[in-house]
This record gives structure tokens, C-alpha cells and sequence, in this order.
């Protein structure tokens, strides 16, 4: 075997190895490990493109990579930051086993994420998005998948993988899993819980096979409902609601702190809703509503 593959080889396995400490002793999501895993092929493409090893490289080499995956992979900003955090654990790690003399990866600054406001849906484009659920036989449970993205402003991780046993005191609150298995209770307004109860009395019970196990939404064979599956129930909700842009899941979370913030809500109480470790990444969705007010005053104010 060459050295080349000799170095392959074990960069590989010190990457399995990484993963795994995340999963067995941080706990960190599979999502969140699949994103990692991501991450650092991205980072062994950009060493061998340069035919460099990772004990090479410092804050210098990190931005000309990020740059390129920018530049040349179309990589939003976000993604970067998530890129970049995945390459700074690992870093860390490899020095605390002593596969690395220094961590010179975490030197390098962090590129801006929200340089763009967080977009978001108006209360009416909500309304709409939530009253054109997909017809066909599954139209109740995508009825309910679309109360839940806005009601308790989840991650469509954190919907699709909801359980019976999530629902607590007669429905008015939902107990989500978020990312490093961070939990907490969110509660459900009326409208979710009546479509809830409609779904649970109907529907579910002809959907249920011994694939559903616990799961909330389920698939027309049985098999829980995924994240991709409730992707595109948000998109075709979208289409049919004539929303005129691109619906995401993600944008009914947007909506849902947004509407939140606008309506008075304390940014501590919407950081505890929304399972935000940090207030500063909460505080981005106060941009959009100070910007809707400017908006506002540049249009109506006489000397705007």
C-alpha cells in the first residue's frame, strides 16, 4: 500500500473513531452526526486537493477552503459555520488523543451566518399554507404535520420523529428532542389540538402496522413519517396555497418566532420555545421584525 493510501486509510478511521466519541460521549443527534461526517469528507477533499495533511494547515488554509466551498460548491453561510464547527471538534479531539501536537483549525474565524435576515411567512401566508394541505387520503395527517411545523415551531427532525407518548396533558403540550438531545415543552393551541384529536380518531388507527411502533405521523404503510416526507408536504402546501416563493420547513420555525416576537413575546420565553442553547442566535429574529417596522415607517411616515 502507498503512503498516500496509508494516510487515506487512516484518516478515515480516525474520522470513524471522531464519530463516534460525538455519538457515545457527547450524544450528539444522528442528524447532527451525519452533518459532522459531511463536514470532514468535505475537509479531506480540500487536503487532498492540496495534497496537504491536517497537521498542516491553520486559519490561512481554512479560509481559502471555506472560501471554495462557497465559491464553488454554492455553500450557504450557515452550512458553512456548521462546516467549520464540525472541523474545529474534530481538531480539538485529535489533540486531546494526541494524533495532533496543536489545534491550529480553531484559530480561525468564524464566517458570518446571518448576514441575510432569517426569511419568514406574514400571519395570512400562514393561514393560507396551513388550510391547503395536500388533498388525497393522507390530507389529515399533512393537515396536522403543518399545524405542528408552526404550532410548537419544531425542526423537522424534532416533527417527524414525535411520538404517542410525546403528547402530554390531554394534548396541550408536545415534548420535542432537539439537537445534542436537548429537550423541552412546547404548548399546542387549540387549532393543532383539534386537528391532533381528529387525526388520532380517524386516521391513525387505519395507518398503524407493526412498523409504526409509538410514531405520531405515519406513512401509508405504517412506517414513521420522515423528514424529507414532510419536506415535501410543505412544499406542495405552498404551491397550492399560491405563496409565490419557496416553502421550507424550516420557514414555518422562522414564522413561528417571528410572530412571536411581534406579538410581545419575551426573547427568553421564544429562545426556551425554540431550544436555542444561545439568546445571541434567538436575537436574529428580532432583525426581521425591527425591519418590517422600518419598512413600515419608509412607507407611510410623511417625512420617511
Amino acid at each position: 500500500m502507498t503512503s498516500r493510501a496509508n494516510a487515506a486509510a487512516k484518516a478515515t478511521g480516525l474520522t470513524a473513531e471522531f464519530l463516534q466519541h460525538c455519538r457515545l460521549e457527547l450524544g450528539l443527534s444522528a442528524n447532527t452526526l451525519r452533518n459532522y461526517a459531511t463536514a470532514l469528507t468535505r475537509l479531506q477533499a480540500c487536503l487532498d486537493t492540496r495534497a496537504l495533511t491536517i497537521s498542516a494547515i491553520g486559519p490561512d488554509e481554512v479560509g481559502q477552503f471555506l472560501g471554495k466551498l462557497r465559491d464553488e460548491d454554492n455553500l450557504a453561510p450557515a452550512s458553512l459555520a456548521l462546516t467549520l464547527s464540525a472541523w474545529r471538534m474534530y481538531s480539538r479531539w485529535l489533540v486531546m488523543e494526541r494524533h495532533l501536537d496543536r489545534d491550529r483549525i480553531g484559530l480561525a474565524a468564524t464566517p458570518e451566518v446571518w448576514n441575510r435576515l432569517p426569511g419568514t411567512l406574514s400571519v395570512a401566508d400562514v393561514d393560507r399554507l396551513l388550510a391547503n394541505a395536500p388533498p388525497g387520503p393522507l390530507h389529515l395527517r399533512d393537515r396536522l404535520a403543518l399545524e405542528l411545523l408552526y404550532a410548537c415551531g419544531g425542526r423537522a427532525s424534532e416533527v417527524a420523529g414525535l411520538c404517542l407518548a410525546d403528547l402530554r396533558e390531554e394534548h396541550s403540550l408536545v415534548h420535542l428532542r432537539g439537537k445534542g438531545d436537548k429537550q423541552r415543552l412546547v404548548p399546542l393551541g387549540e387549532r393543532a389540538r383539534a386537528v391532533m384529536s381528529d387525526y388520532l380518531k380517524t386516521l391513525r388507527p387505519t395507518l398503524v402496522s407493526a412498523r409504526s411502533r409509538d410514531h405520531l405521523l405515519l406513512g401509508p404503510k405504517g412506517a414513521p413519517m420522515t423528514r424529507q416526507g414532510l419536506w415535501r408536504v410543505v412544499k406542495q402546501a405552498g404551491e397550492l396555497a399560491g405563496i409565490g416563493k419557496p416553502v421550507w420547513t424550516h420557514l414555518l420555525r422562522h414564522a413561528f418566532a417571528t410572530h412571536l416576537l411581534a406579538g410581545g413575546a419575551n426573547l427568553r420565553a421564544v429562545q426556551e420555545l425554540l431550544g436555542h442553547s444561545s439568546l445571541t442566535t434567538t436575537q436574529r429574529y428580532t432583525r426581521v421584525e425591527v425591519e418590517r417596522l422600518a419598512q413600515t415607517h419608509r412607507r407611510f411616515h410623511p417625512r420617511a
